[in-house]
C-alpha cells in the first residue's frame, strides 16, 4: 500500500502500482519496478563488485566516525556512501581476485576545514600512538579550537581504534592509548580536525605506520 502526502512536499512512501515512492536527504524520489532484473557477470563488473564488498565491509567498520568525518559531503548521498566513493577507486590496489586496501590511500575524512598538511607519528611512551603537527602561526586564528579526531588501524591484529579527543589544533601533540594487546604491532596512524561546534571537518592525514612500544 501507498502512502502519499503531498508529493511535491510532503510524505511519500511504499508502492503504488509500478512505481515505488521514498524518501532520501528530504527529497520525495520515485522509482520504477523493473520489468526483468539481469545479473550480467563480465569480468569487469566482477572485479568491481568485489572492489564495492569490500569497501562496503571497511565502512561498516568505521561507521561512527564516517558519520563525523564524512557529514560535510553528504548532499546527495549518506556519509557511508561518500566515503566507498572516495576510496573505491584509489585505495583498492592488486589484480583480479586478489584485491587488497592499500591503507596509506584511504580517506577516512573530507571536509571544507583547513587542513592541517603534515602530522608526524612516534613511538616514544609504552602503549601509545604519539602525533605532532605544526599549530596556526596566529594565535588569534579560530582554527586553533579545532578538536583533533584520531584513527588508527592495527594490520598485524586487523582491529581499527578512533575517537574523538578534547586536543585542540593549537596543542601542537597527542598521545593515543592503545590496548596492550597492541604491543608490537605495526599500526597506520590517521588524524583530522573537527570544529567545536561539531558540524565541519577537514580531510584526514596519513602519517604512515608505528610500532606499537610494550
Amino acid at each position: 500500500m501507498a502512502i502519499v502526502q503531498n508529493p511535491i512536499t510532503g510524505r511519500t512512501k511504499q508502492k503504488f502500482g509500478t512505481a515505488v515512492f521514498s524518501k532520501q536527504f528530504s527529497k520525495n524520489t520515485m522509482r520504477t519496478k523493473p520489468i526483468q532484473v539481469k545479473n550480467p557477470r563480465t569480468p569487469d563488473q566482477v572485479n568491481q563488485r568485489n572492489k564495492f564488498s569490500m569497501m562496503v565491509a571497511e565502512g561498516r567498520r568505521l561507521l561512527s566516525m564516517l558519520k563525523v568525518s564524512f557529514q560535510n559531503m553528504t548532499t546527495d548521498m549518506s556519509a557511508f556512501n561518500v566515503f566507498i566513493k572516495n576510496n573505491i577507486k584509489t585505495a583498492i590496489t592488486g589484480t583480479p581476485g586478489n584485491y587488497v586496501i592499500d591503507y596509506s590511500l584511504l580517506k577516512v575524512a573530507k571536509g571544507p576545514l583547513t587542513k592541517t598538511v603534515t602530522f608526524h607519528a612516534g613511538n616514544d611512551l609504552a602503549l601509545k600512538v604519539k602525533r605532532t603537527w605544526t599549530p596556526p602561526v596566529d594565535p588569534l586564528d579560530e582554527a586553533n579550537n579545532d578538536f583533533l579526531y584520531v584513527a588508527s588501524y592495527n594490520e598485524d591484529k586487523d582491529e581499527w581504534l578512533f575517537s574523538p579527543t578534547t586536543v585542540t589544533r593549537a596543542t601542537g601533540t597527542d598521545d593515543q592509548a592503545v590496548p596492550a594487546a597492541w604491543g608490537g604491532d605495526t599500526v597506520h596512524v590517521y588524524s583530522f580536525f573537527v570544529n567545536p561546534a561539531g558540524n565541519q571537518c577537514c580531510d584526514s592525514v596519513y602519517s604512515g605506520t608505528v610500532v606499537v612500544t610494550v
